[in-house]
């Protein structure tokens, strides 16, 4: 951890808040020790700053267009991204089987190091950090605002950005030709939309977006 801060450039005198950043729930069970509140702070932060970004960048923009905007900059997947390119993933202490890159314990590890970053330097040093070691490095706003997402990674980036778990239970619904496929989306285990479709592909699409219409 020493070395990312000094490659991030950030001097300290509370080291054991950024080991902090790094500690799961799954060897460090107390949340006044694992990085579960520095995560839930530095959420709100990096929402902030990106919403007064986008505020200024785009001054016509309408709200609806600002905040798909950025739930697209801060989805859990792009938050992922940005923590493996800071080298989070090779520092989270961390009980657990498979690749930490096919988690989001990456981006919750980012998150908790802007909360810690606020608490130790405050707010304005937090901000410049976002804008010009994440933002400004790692973000094309131009391809995100031209880049649609389809109906199931629009759900998968609702879901991520609200911690919520989703599963597309999709089965075959007629063997007969021709053959069909039947998905349900569940949102914590409770179904919120369903659909059927040619294929399993098919089916997956039009279930999320059924789902997309429900979340309106």
């Amino acid at each position: 951890m020493v070395t990312l801060l000094k490659s991030l450039k950030i001097k300290t005198s509370s080291p054991e808040l950024y080991l902090q950043v790094l500690r799961h729930k799954s060897v460090y069970e107390s949340s006044f020790q694992n990085n579960e509140r520095l995560e839930y702070l530095g959420d709100s932060i990096l929402d902030s700053v990106v919403a007064e970004v986008l505020f200024h960048k785009y001054p016509q923009g309408k709200e609806g267009f600002l905040t798909q905007i950025r739930s697209r900059i801060v989805s859990r997947a792009n938050l992922n991204r940005l923590g493996i390119a800071l080298g989070l993933d090779q520092l989270i202490e961390v009980q657990m089987g498979g690749e930490i890159k096919d988690t989001s314990l990456s981006g919750n590890a980012l998150e908790a190091l802007i909360g810690a970053i606020y608490l130790d330097k405050g707010f304005e040093t937090t901000s410049k950090f976002i804008r010009e070691k994440l933002l400004a490095p790692h973000i094309d706003f131009d391809h995100i605002l031209t880049s649609e997402p389809d109906p199931k990674s629009r759900v998968i980036e609702f879901a991520q950005k609200n911690k919520i778990k989703v599963h597309f239970n999709t089965s075959m619904y007629n063997k007969e030709e021709p053959q069909t496929f039947i998905c349900k989306v569940l949102f914590n285990g409770e179904q919120i939309a369903e659909a059927i479709g040619l294929s399993k592909k098919k089916a997956e699409q039009k279930a999320a977006a059924e789902a997309i219409i429900k979340l309106r």
